[in-house]
C-alpha cells in the first residue's frame, strides 16, 4: 500500500489492490466517493473533508491524475503521476494543490500550498491513452492565506556546546491569523531536524528557540543549516519561510573528578582546612571559568557570593569546584556548595586542572563532614558529593 503524503498539508493518498474479476480493460470502475466537499480540517489530526477517486487497471500502466478546472492556475495540477500496477487504487484528494507562486525570496514568506476557491471542478484520471474524468464540487468559503511576517533570527551563529553563550538562536515572527506552525534545520545533506512540532497557535507576535540539539538531546554537527518556518491553516494553505544558521563549536561539555583530598582532619576552632580537587576535561569542547583562582582561603560564614563585594557571584554556564559540607543549612541549590574556586584558564579538552583553596572553620560544631563537587555555574551540580572527609573541630 504505497502512500504519498505531504506533512499536514497536500494530502494524497494512492491504494493499490489486487484486480479481483478484472475486465481487462486499462481503465474501468472509475468513480468518485463524493461529488461535493468541504475542505479544510475540523483541528490538528482530524481528517480533512477530501474526494476520493477510484480506478481499477487492467493492465500495468502510467497514470496521471489531476484536478482540472476554470479556476486552477494553468488549467489544471497534478495530484499524481507514477506506474502503477493491475487493480484497484484510489487518490484522496482534499482540495489543496501545490502553489504556483515560489516560496519568497530573500526569506521573505512565500505560498507553498493553497486552497482552492469554492466552485466546480473535474478530477481527470489517464491511465496511458485511456481517460475518464468525473464532476466534483468545493463548497464552502474562500479561505484567506496566512501570513508570516517580521521574521527575525538572533543570531545567525551560535555554539550549542552548554557553555551559556550563544547556545540557541530565537526566531520571531508576527502570524495574522490562527495557524499550524512547525519549524525544522535542514543540513547541506539534506537531513532533516525538527525543531518545533506542529502546533496550533493564535494571531499575534511568536517565539520559537532553535538549538543545534535532535529530538534526542544529541549535539547537531558542525555546519551551515537552513531553518525553515512553516504556517497552515485549516483550509490548508501553507507559507513558509528560510533561514540560514550556522553551527559552531558545537559539542557535550564533560569534565571527570581525578582526586579530592581535604586535610586535616583535626583542626581547633579559628583553623583551617586545606582543599585540592584535581580534574579532568574528557569532552570536547572547552571548559571556561571564572574566580576565585586556587588558594583563595574562605571562613566558614563566608560564601562565593558574598566574598570580595560580590565579585565572584555566578555566571552561567562556567565551570567551577566547590565544597560543602552536611548540615550546611544554606537553603535551596543556588546555596549549596558556598566555597567555589576557578582553574587558572579555560580547561581545553584533554586538559588537567589542580585547584582549591582553604576553609577557616569559625562553626562551633565537634564534627563537619565536607565533600566536594563540580557544578556549570546557574546550569547544574555536574558531580556532587564526592570525597566525604570527616574534620574534628576543638574548642
Amino acid at each position: 500500500m504505497p502512500f504519498l503524503v505531504s506533512a499536514w498539508g497536500l494530502l494524497l493518498v494512492v491504494l493499490s489492490l489486487p484486480a479481483c474479476g478484472s475486465s481487462g480493460r486499462m481503465l474501468s470502475e472509475v468513480f468518485a466517493s463524493t461529488t461535493e466537499f468541504v475542505p479544510g480540517s475540523a483541528g490538528i489530526g482530524k481528517p480533512p473533508g477530501a474526494v476520493e477517486m477510484r480506478y481499477t487497471l487492467g493492465q500495468r500502466a502510467h497514470v496521471r491524475v489531476e484536478v482540472t478546472g476554470a479556476t486552477v492556475p494553468g488549467d489544471s495540477s497534478v495530484l499524481f503521476e507514477g506506474d502503477q500496477a493491475v487493480g484497484m487504487h484510489v487518490v484522496r484528494f482534499n482540495g489543496v494543490i501545490s502553489a504556483t507562486v515560489a516560496a519568497g525570496n530573500a526569506g521573505d514568506a512565500g505560498v507553498v500550498r493553497e486552497a482552492l476557491p469554492p466552485g466546480d471542478y473535474f478530477i481527470k484520471v489517464t491511465a496511458d491513452s485511456a481517460s475518464e474524468r468525473l464532476p466534483v464540487k468545493l463548497a464552502g468559503g474562500v479561505a484567506q492565506s496566512p501570513a508570516l511576517e517580521n521574521i527575525v533570527m538572533k543570531p545567525e551563529v551560535i555554539s550549542p556546546n552548554s557553555d551559556a553563550v550563544d547556545d540557541v538562536a530565537e526566531l520571531t515572527f508576527r502570524t495574522n491569523q490562527s495557524v499550524t506552525l512547525s519549524v525544522d534545520l535542514t543540513s547541506a545533506d539534506g537531513t532533516h531536524t525538527p525543531v518545533l512540532a506542529p502546533v496550533l497557535k493564535g494571531a499575534g507576535e511568536q517565539n520559537v528557540v532553535v538549538s543545534g540539539l535532535d529530538l534526542l538531546g544529541n549535539v547537531l554537527a558542525d555546519g551551515e543549516y537552513t531553518v525553515t518556518l512553516r504556517a497552515q491553516d485549516k483550509a490548508g494553505n501553507r507559507v513558509e519561510a528560510d533561514r540560514k544558521l550556522t553551527l559552531e563549536g558545537s559539542g557535550i561539555p564533560a569534565i571527570q573528578v581525578l582526586k579530592v583530598d581535604i586535610s586535616p582532619q583535626q583542626v581547633m576552632l579559628g583553623q583551617a582546612i586545606s582543599v585540592t580537587i584535581t580534574v579532568k576535561n574528557v569532552g570536547n569542547t572547552p571548559l571556561r571559568t571564572q574566580g576565585p583562582l586556587m588558594g583563595y582561603t574562605y571562613t566558614t560564614n563566608d560564601s562565593y557570593s558574598s566574598i570580595e563585594g560580590g565579585k565572584y557571584v555566578d555566571k552561567a554556564g562556567l565551570w567551577r569546584v566547590g565544597v560543602d559540607w552536611d548540615g550546611n543549612s544554606g537553603g535551596g541549590p543556588s546555596y549549596r556548595y558556598p566555597f567555589r574556586w576557578g582553574f587558572d584558564h579555560t580547561l581545553l579538552p584533554g586538559e588537567t586542572a589542580v585547584t582549591g583553596g582553604r576553609i577557616t572553620i569559625l562553626k562551633q560544631e565537634r564534627t563537619m563532614w565536607f565533600y566536594a563537587g563540580v557544578l556549570q555555574e546557574g546550569i547544574r551540580i555536574v558531580w556532587d558529593r564526592l570525597g566525604r572527609k570527616r574534620v574534628g573541630v576543638g574548642f
